[in-house]
């Protein structure tokens, strides 16, 4: 399985710190693995979109296809579904 992350996405693990960025990459990981991880629970109003959660931050993705993901966007709780 690909995932891919879009610019904001990428933006955000490389300037998070050094103990978040690890969390981030250890469930952006996860998702490789399988596409439905325990976490993650489906966004309403939004085809095959799911949110993957990491402490207080949300990990957004889309299933594009059968082999790949898109993280469009990586929040805080507060801010993820603006």
């Amino acid at each position: 399985m690909k995932v891919f992350l879009s610019r904001k996405a990428k933006d955000f693990v490389e300037h998070s710190p050094a103990d978040l960025r690890k969390r981030l990459e250890n469930a952006i990981s996860e998702l490789m693995e399988t596409p439905f991880p325990n976490s993650c629970k489906k966004l309403k109003g939004a085809p095959n979109s799911y949110r993957l959660r990491v402490g207080d931050y949300r990990v957004l993705y889309t299933i594009l296809t059968r082999d790949e993901i898109l993280v469009f966007k990586i929040a805080t709780r507060g801010s993820a579904y603006d």
